[in-house]
């Protein structure tokens, strides 16, 4: 009898995912596919705007990751020719102040170094032997030194346990693992070592680094002033773990090491930056009110603090990676409307225009809004770009004179021309609740009829204070090419709409953004071809949290793939990564204060409404919505008698698609489930 249960587990499984596989038109976007594709990311324009040095980033079929290489090409589009080439990560390109030179980080040598560039002779060369890997480069305003920051390794305070030594040639257990911080994992990075990020300096020719700052402090967004001192943030309070969100601007000098602290309030103060002219610094933040959505706006105050006032008052969404222009008289900044994503132009009263949209970025995931861009001195920019039947490319533009923007390249035009892709539709829906208006867009599958009838897929997005968009998506054409429409929206709680919309589920999520996602159903019902009795629903992380709930409000499912969920936010509160920070901003008591509070929002409240077929999806090593959430709600749903599987995706944090096989495996077992149940 046990055999025969062995042997049954292996064939419904592998009943799943032959059944995804099953065959479809070459023509159609299929698994391998994403394989093929390359993605323009981080582009960075040249000081005088002539130049761009971009990411293209590839996957390789062999070792299933990610890699990039550096391109070179003229703000005319002419002259594109590699820089790097291989299978190694090339990142963090920071042009220097002449245009003569830039620095960038690469794993070419094994572990993550700094190299330098020279544009006239096409020479590079390592100048770093460095044990962590350096981020945040940045060119000193002379072009003599270059800073950045790593992590240092630090002692660990946790008690020692006196113990014997094993007789030479034993084998016993490895060492336990003490744990002593608040926050002692992280996902995507495992656990915590002892340590902070610091701060560094060193000549642009190479040489031994030295460090500027010291303690158990984490040190960020490291930046030169004209004049040759720094800023960074950090928390130096010495509570961070346990009060997160509270980093303070400080301006160092780095010669004799005398360090200012700039800001005198409660932070967030985030990215600081010193205008040209070396009057003002701008960064990013918010008044905190302990929520979980606050609107970041932008802010500027004198160059020792003094006359501190918000400059973004007009700009009804989050402002980031700002950069000042040349002349010091405004900011460039980054912001996402309507689901798409833009860069801005903002004076210092307040005025802004909008110079370039559709930002795009190089996930190959889901269809988050997002992108990258640069500005020279001259108001020459350049962005990465996209629409929903194109992956990120490269743009350019200028202000202020607002010439029409341009795309620079088609890296993968020629790919797409063998193959269908499912159309994308935007729609609106007026909410059944309030005033508010819910956004959507839908995707068909290849070869679509409107007089035929098709299964419908609502996917969710997570955060939930994120924002899809009408970008390219491999994860959701995957399932248009299998024969589903393909329905994704933004309820209230995502940004880019608004602070009232996105701050409407602070300490009430879930909530009626429940309700938004079934006027969006009920929309797509109304245009005519979809059947009925084939709706089917999933989500991740946020999304999961939100399919989970759904499926305890209603039976209209034929079936359900919840994906990385919460469902427990008491158990939530006290295993995920950020514990201090979701107990603090997303509940207004700790969990056994007040464990109703916890509960009435939690899906594992619902479970005795569920009728519809569930299966668990979650990567092994997923610290953000820990796999323990899943396990519960698994368990929950067989003491129901609810037809129920867990998929435990092996070599995965939270972002699942960072593999592409893992990708493949996500979309193959919600299709096989999916089917299972399809009348």
């Amino acid at each position: 009898m046990k055999l025969q249960k062995l042997f049954f587990l292996p064939l419904f499984l592998f009943f799943l995912i032959t059944s995804a596989h099953a065959q479809i038109d070459d023509t159609y976007f299929d698994y391998m596919d994403v394989f093929e594709l390359q993605l323009v990311g981080n582009p960075e324009i040249s000081p005088d705007g002539n130049t761009i040095i971009y990411q293209r980033n590839q996957f390789d079929v062999m070792t299933d990751r990610r890699f990039s290489n550096l391109w070179s090409i003229s703000f005319s589009g002419k002259e594109h020719r590699p820089i790097t080439s291989g299978k190694s990560n090339y990142g963090n390109v920071t042009w220097a102040p002449g245009g003569d030179r830039i620095a960038y980080t690469s794993s070419e040598e094994g572990s993550n170094q700094i190299f330098v560039h020279w544009m006239d002779t096409g020479a590079s060369a390592s100048i770093t032997n460095l044990t962590e890997s350096p981020g945040n480069l940045s060119w000193s305003p002379d072009g003599s030194k270059l800073l950045f920051s790593k992590f240092v390794p630090g002692s660990s305070s946790v008690v020692k346990a006196e113990l014997p030594s094993p007789p030479e040639g034993a084998k016993w257990e490895e060492p336990a693992k003490v744990i002593d911080k608040a926050v002692y994992r992280r996902d995507g990075g495992g656990y915590v070592e002892d340590g902070h990020s610091h701060i560094f300096v060193i000549s642009a020719e190479g040489g031994a680094p030295r460090q500027l700052t010291s303690g158990n402090y984490d040190h960020g967004s490291p930046t030169w002033t004209p004049d040759g001192n720094i800023l960074f943030t950090a928390d130096r309070s010495g509570n961070a773990d346990l009060d997160p969100n509270n980093e303070q601007i400080y301006e160092m000098n780095i010669e004799t090491g005398a360090m200012t602290r700039i800001t005198d309030k409660r932070g967030p103060h985030s990215n600081p930056v010193v205008s040209p002219d070396g009057t003002l610094i701008a960064y990013t933040g918010y008044k905190d009110e302990f929520l979980g959505y606050q609107l970041t706006d932008l802010y500027i105050m004198n160059r020792e603090g003094s006359n501190l006032r918000k400059i973004s008052q007009a700009v009804e969404n989050d402002v980031s990676s700002i950069r000042w222009a040349d002349d010091s008289r405004s900011l460039y900044f980054r912001y996402t409307e309507e689901g798409v994503a833009k860069v801005g132009n903002i004076k210092l009263n307040g005025d802004y225009t909008e110079i370039a949209q559709h930002l795009s970025s190089t996930t190959i995931g889901r269809p988050y809004s997002g992108g990258s861009y640069s500005v020279a001195k001259n108001g020459r920019f350049a962005f990465t770009s996209g629409t929903p039947t194109q992956p990120a490319e490269l743009s350019v533009g200028h202000f202020p004179t607002r010439m029409s923007n341009q795309q620079l390249t088609n890296l993968n035009e020629q790919f797409l021309k063998s193959k269908e892709l499912g159309q994308v539709e935007q729609f609106w829906v007026n909410s059944s609740v309030d005033d508010f208006k819910i956004q959507g867009w839908i995707i068909t599958p290849p070869d679509f009829d409107p007089n035929e009838q098709y299964p419908m897929i609502l996917e969710i997005h997570g955060g939930p204070h994120t924002a899809y968009g009408p970008q390219f998506t491999p994860e959701l054409q995957l399932m248009a090419s299998r024969g589903y429409v393909v329905v994704y929206t933004n309820p209230r709680g995502s940004t880019s709409y608004g602070k009232e919309f996105a701050a409407y589920i602070n300490h009430n999520y879930p909530s009626e953004d429940h309700n938004d996602l079934m006027d969006a159903v009920d929309h797509v019902l109304d245009q005519g071809y979809i059947d009925e009795d084939n709706l089917f629903i999933t989500g991740g992380s946020g999304g999961g949290v939100l399919s989970s709930w759904a499926i305890g409000k209603t039976n209209r499912f034929a079936a359900a793939v919840v994906a990385k969920p919460v469902i427990n936010w008491y158990s939530f509160v006290l295993t995920a990564d950020g514990s201090p920070y979701y107990s603090k901003y997303w509940f207004t008591k700790k969990p056994w204060e007040d464990p109703q509070q916890y509960l009435e929002r939690s899906p594992i409240s619902l479970v005795g409404n569920v009728t519809t077929p569930t299966m668990l999806l979650t990567g092994e090593q997923d610290y953000r919505t820990p796999m323990s959430e899943s396990e519960q709600y698994y368990a929950a749903l067989k003491l129901q008698g609810v037809d129920a599987t867990l998929v435990r995706i092996q070599g995965s944090g939270h972002g699942i698609a960072g593999k592409p096989s893992n990708l493949f495996r996500k979309v193959a077992y919600i299709l096989g489930w999916f089917e299972k149940y399809k009348e």
